[in-house]
C-alpha cells in the first residue's frame, strides 16, 4: 500500500506525525513556512519550503496566502515526489501554518483530479484560546469540502501528543497492511476495498486490539486516539481483520450498519477501520466554548492596552455556526474562486 498511498505533512506538529509514516515506508513530502521547522526533520527525504515564509506564527491568513502565491510550484513537488493514487494532507487545526493552509491545499488538489483525504489535530483543551479558534475555523472550512475522502482526528485532549502520534500511525499502518499480511480461507481484504473505505468523505476511526472479544475491539475504537464518534451512528464503512471471538455483526450493533463491509481474519489481533461518520461536531463545540469562555476577559485586556497602541482585534467566531449541510447545486469553481473563498 505504500505505493497506493502518500503523505504530504503541512507544518511543525504534522511533521512529526510525517516522520512516523516515513519510517514505516510511506512517502512524505513535508511542506512548511519555517525553514528553521524543516531544518529539524533531519532524516526527512523530501522536503519543500514555501518561498517567501518565515513561520506564520497561528496566523492563518498569512499561511493562506503563502499558498496561493506558490501553489503551482507546491502541487508540482507533490506530483513529482510523493504521486500515488491517494494523497493525505496532514495538518494540525490549531495552528497557522497547516491550519490556514491545510483545507484550502485539500480543495485546490481536489480541483487537480487528486484523491485527497486528512489527518488533522484538534488541541487539547489546555492550549491557547488562539489555537482554539484557529481550531474552529479550520474545521469550519474542512468540513465544507464535500469532495475531500475520510478525515483521520487525533484529538489531543486524549493523552500525550507523542504518544498520540505514534498509536495513531501504528493503528493506521497496521489497516494498510492487511492486503498483504492477514489472509483467510474465510475472506480477504483487497487493496480495492482499502482505498474504497478511505475515500468516503466524514470522519475516520482507526484502531487495534488485541482482546479476543467484540466488548474489547469496542472499547479499543471508543479509548482511541481520535475524537469522540457522534450518536447518529451514521457509518459507510466497517473494514476489519477479526480476531478471536470478535464478530462483524457485534461492531455493526456498536457503531452503525454501515452500507458495506470487508472483512478478513487472523489471530493475533483485531484491526478496525471505520469510515464515513459524520464529523464530531460535539467536540468542536467545547472547542467553541474554550473560545467563548474567556472572550470577555481577553477583550478587556485588549481594551486595557489600546492606549500603547494595540488595536488588532480579535475574531471570536460569533458569526460562525457549527458547520451545516449544504443542499442545491453548485456551479463549478475556478481555482480563483477556491482560493478567494479561504481569504
Amino acid at each position: 500500500m505504500n505505493k497506493k498511498v502518500s503523505f504530504a505533512a503541512v507544518g511543525q506538529a504534522a511533521g512529526n506525525i510525517g516522520c512516523l509514516l516515513e519510517e514505516k515506508g510511506y512517502s512524505v513530502i513535508y511542506i512548511n513556512t519555517s525553514q528553521e521547522d524543516l531544518d529539524t526533520l533531519e532524516n526527512a527525504k523530501f522536503k519543500y519550503h514555501i518561498p517567501g515564509g518565515e513561520g506564520c506564527n497561528k496566523d492563518r491568513h498569512k499561511a493562506k496566502q503563502l499558498v496561493i502565491d506558490d501553489f503551482d510550484n507546491i502541487a508540482g513537488e507533490i506530483e513529482s515526489k510523493v504521486k500515488a493514487d491517494m494523497l493525505f494532507v496532514i495538518f494540525a487545526s490549531g495552528g497557522g501554518t497547516g491550519s490556514g493552509a491545510g483545507p484550502m491545499l485539500i480543495d485546490l488538489l481536489i480541483d487537480e483530479g487528486k484523491n485527497v483525504g486528512a489527518i488533522t489535530i484538534i488541541p487539547a483543551p489546555d492550549e491557547s484560546v488562539k489555537s482554539h479558534i484557529n481550531a474552529y475555523e479550520c474545521f469550519s472550512e474542512l468540513t465544507e469540502i464535500p469532495a475531500s475522502g475520510v478525515c483521520f482526528i487525533v484529538d489531543n485532549g486524549t493523552g500525550d501528543k507523542m504518544e498520540l502520534n505514534e498509536i495513531f500511525v501504528d493503528s493506521l499502518a497496521a489497516f494498510l497492511e492487511i492486503p498483504e499480511k492477514h489472509k483467510s480461507v474465510k475472506g480477504n481484504i483487497d487493496k480495492a476495498e482499502i482505498m474504497e473505505t478511505l475515500n468516503s468523505h466524514g470522519m475516520a476511526m482507526v484502531a487495534r486490539s488485541k482482546g479476543m472479544d467484540s466488548a474489547d475491539v469496542i472499547q479499543a475504537v471508543k479509548d482511541g486516539v481520535s475524537a469522540p464518534m457522534e450518536p447518529d451512528r451514521a457509518v459507510k464503512y466497517i473494514a476489519a481483520s477479526l480476531a478471536g471471538n470478535v464478530s462483524m455483526v457485534d461492531l455493526e450493533k456498536a457503531f452503525g450498519t454501515p452500507v458495506d463491509t470487508f472483512q478478513t481474519f487472523n489471530d493475533a489481533e483485531t484491526i478496525c477501520c471505520i469510515s464515513g461518520l459524520t464529523y464530531p461536531l460535539s467536540r468542536l463545540e467545547t472547542v467553541y466554548e474554550k473560545v467563548a469562555e474567556n472572550k470577555d476577559l481577553i477583550t478587556k485586556n485588549l481594551a486595557a492596552t489600546r492606549e500603547a497602541g494595540l488595536r488588532k482585534g480579535v475574531n471570536f467566531l460569533d458569526d460562525i455556526e457549527l458547520p451545516k449541510k449544504k443542499t442545491g447545486e453548485k456551479k463549478p469553481q475556478s481555482k480563483r474562486d477556491i482560493m478567494s473563498k479561504y481569504l
